[in-house]
């Protein structure tokens, strides 16, 4: 997409629409069902009190500028929802938490639209990726075929056509999705307890992980690919899972140090077991050290993805870390 010109004042403007995305991003992570307690409901309300009182001098400001008509759809809905669906205050716990799991529910909408908005004056800001057990099950289940594909059969011309199908599958459903939005409608009706806001209007994260995987398998480093997806498999999932539930250390692009943390640790400890299981052959030594390399790499790749969807640049990221440290070793990736 191209983005338009930014002239001082709708510089600002543009801006400023971030700066209330972000304000609406930190709250909505405050509203996470993993995150959420009673006592914080005093402190949430004020504090989308605040952003609302935002929303409505931006729009005053964006008033008269036809150029910032999405922008302006987006926050007229988000206000909407801050005014007429906030819970109401003297529920007992169980209903509030019912409310304002559905408040959120609406607001996290509200948000991926803003963030689509802003997109068009090249204003980037983190996706939301709520918590979802469902598609961390997913995540290590799918992660479970691609390691018994490579442990059982870790050659080149029988891994290869296998990706290599799945990976047609998937861009021709991205394809379709674009050119025929009831295709769209019907695909995520089916992958909607598994798919993340976000993926409604962008390239879905199976396709992405399929693409790396497809890349590992054509280079022909398949050990290195067995290390990869087990990285990507169990440390994605406990970085989502810890980082929501207790992250309080941010650091980049909506992660936090615990996150990152749980990530590097369960990352290393499954992809050891599973290297030294899979390759029994190759040395304890560079097996343990490979596991750590990759996973601290696709721990990094994590943190650091924000354009680039993490599905794709973890599992490269952590399968060159892991090819670095078998090459010192004069072993074959």
């Amino acid at each position: 997409m191209t983005a338009h010109a930014l002239p001082g004042p709708s510089h600002d403007l543009a801006h400023d629409g971030r700066d209330l995305a972000l304000q609406l991003h930190g709250l909505l992570k405050e509203l996470d069902p993993a995150r959420w307690r009673p006592e914080l409901e005093g402190s949430l309300r004020e504090a989308l009190t605040t952003v609302r009182a935002g929303m409505e001098r931006l729009l005053g400001a964006l008033d008269g500028h036809p150029s910032f008509a999405a922008l302006s759809d987006a926050l007229t809905r988000a206000h909407a929802i801050l005014t007429e669906s906030l819970p109401a205050a003297g529920l007992t716990p169980r209903q509030a938490r019912r409310a304002w799991k559905a408040f959120r529910t609406q607001l996290l909408a509200a948000y991926t639209d803003l963030s689509r908005s802003l997109e068009a004056w090249d204003v980037h800001v983190p996706s939301l990726r709520p918590t979802n057990y469902a598609r961390n099950v997913f995540h290590v289940a799918w992660a479970g075929v691609a390691i018994a594909v490579l442990w059982l059969w870790p050659v080149r011309s029988i891994v290869l056509p296998v990706i290599g199908g799945f990976l047609l599958a998937g861009w021709t459903m991205e394809i379709s999705r674009r050119r025929f939005p009831a295709v769209n409608d019907a695909i995520m009706v089916v992958l909607g307890k598994v798919a993340h806001p976000h993926e409604w209007h962008r390239v879905n994260s199976a396709t992405w992980y399929t693409t790396a995987l497809f890349v590992l398998a054509w280079l022909d480093v398949l050990t290195a690919g067995l290390v990869a997806v087990t990285v990507l498999g169990f440390g994605d999932p406990a970085a989502a899972i810890i980082g929501r539930r207790y992250g309080r250390t941010q650091l980049v692009n909506g992660r936090s140090l615990e996150g990152s943390l749980a990530f590097l640790v369960t990352a290393t400890l499954t992809s050891s077991v599973v290297l030294v299981a899979a390759r029994p052959a190759l040395p304890v030594l560079p097996a343990v050290l490979a596991a750590l390399v990759a996973s601290a790499c696709g721990a990094v790749a994590e943190l650091v993805s924000r354009r680039v969807d993490d599905n794709l640049s973890v599992p490269l990221s952590a399968a060159a870390g892991a090819t670095f440290v078998f090459s010192l070793f004069g072993l074959g990736a």
